[in-house]
């Protein structure tokens, strides 16, 4: 195991999962720009739900009502809703990944070559 890695800091792999789920549906969701269909939005609030034991605050609920609201979406609420999603995304991989080392990091089992050669990303 690495320096790096902590098990207090690591979430249960079932909870990196739903964060990694979630970020494929919210992709998914804009890119087929499907958040106008209240089905999809159901699907995605359904999803979201899993997320609310995580430390989002009160996000993942007000976007749950959001999404749960019956067609059509006020245009508005459309809007809102996309930049919340795309917004998440990044919070929720950053939760999927703790724990885990960053591409690129020294590690304490590297023979000293590797370390004499190493280049920190920029």
């Amino acid at each position: 195991m690495s320096a790096w890695r902590s098990d207090e800091a690591s979430l249960p792999s079932s909870q990196a999962e739903e964060c990694e789920r979630a970020v494929r549906a919210i992709w998914r969701s804009l890119d087929e720009h499907d958040l106008v269909d209240e089905q999809i939005r159901s699907e995605l609030a359904t999803l979201l739900e899993c997320l609310a034991g995580l430390p989002l605050g009160n996000r993942p609920q007000r976007l749950i009502a959001v999404l749960r609201q019956p067609n059509p979406l006020d245009p508005s609420h459309l809007y809102w809703l996309t930049r919340r999603l795309l917004t998440l995304v990044p919070e929720l991989q950053a939760i999927a990944h703790i724990g885990q080392e960053p591409v690129g990091a020294l590690r304490s089992d590297m023979p000293i070559d590797a370390i004499d050669a190493y280049q920190p990303l920029d």
